[in-house]
């Protein structure tokens, strides 16, 4: 990494660096700003050695990466709202990653990788449907970790609701094709395999 040098000023620059301690405890710094600590659960074991294990004493990279991506959403949107002079009191957001993690640990063939992002967004307004909507387009075009996600070609399903009502006011679906997602063939998957187990298993008697 060169050191110091001078960019063209539409290009932001972030530095961070890392420290990894004992375990899978590792340090994070951003200058000015108090360090982030990452680690993997209890029960993350990768067996051998025995002391190479997870300890639940910070955030894990994959939700310190969902966290990112709703906070760079979630100031998109103010943005974005002030543009186009959108009126709101509030955002919460839920996300979820579906991660095939066998490569990682015993399929090693296999690549890691993300099956699918689930993304839910509700805004506490009283704005239009149509506004709502046009807010979202704009941000899903602006949002610079929504771009990464997107170019990576991720498969993600991102959904904008209005507080206090489950339904859904704008979807988009990003690197899925039409029918059934990765999310529907993994519970199809894991309902095909509870049943056989169960099936598999002795009578016992009463």
């Amino acid at each position: 990494m060169k050191e110091q040098q001078t960019y063209p000023a539409y290009i932001g620059v972030s530095d961070v660096t890392t420290v990894s301690h004992e375990q899978m405890r590792v340090e994070g710094f951003f200058e000015g700003q108090p360090s982030l600590m990452f680690d993997e659960p209890e029960g993350f074991d990768i067996g051998d050695p025995p002391d190479l294990r997870g300890r639940s004493r910070g955030w894990t990279p994959v939700h310190a990466q969902l966290a990112a991506l709703a906070g760079c959403t979630s100031i998109t949107i103010a943005v974005v709202a002030r543009d186009q002079k959108f009126k709101h009191q509030g955002l919460a957001t839920k996300l979820r990653s579906l991660i095939d993690i066998r490569g990682f640990f015993f399929d090693l063939p296999l690549q890691p990788k993300f099956e699918q992002l689930n993304f839910d967004l509700t805004v506490d307004t009283r704005e239009s449907v149509k506004r709502i909507r046009e807010l979202a387009s704009e941000t899903h075009r602006r949002c610079p970790q929504l771009g990464l996600f997107r170019l990576a070609g991720i498969p993600m399903v991102v959904t904008w609701y209005r507080k206090g009502s489950k339904k859904a006011l704008f979807e988009e679906r990003f690197s899925l094709r039409a029918g059934r997602t990765p999310e529907d063939r993994l519970i199809a998957q894991a309902t095909k395999v509870a049943r056989k187990s169960t099936k598999n298993k002795p009578f016992k008697g009463v």
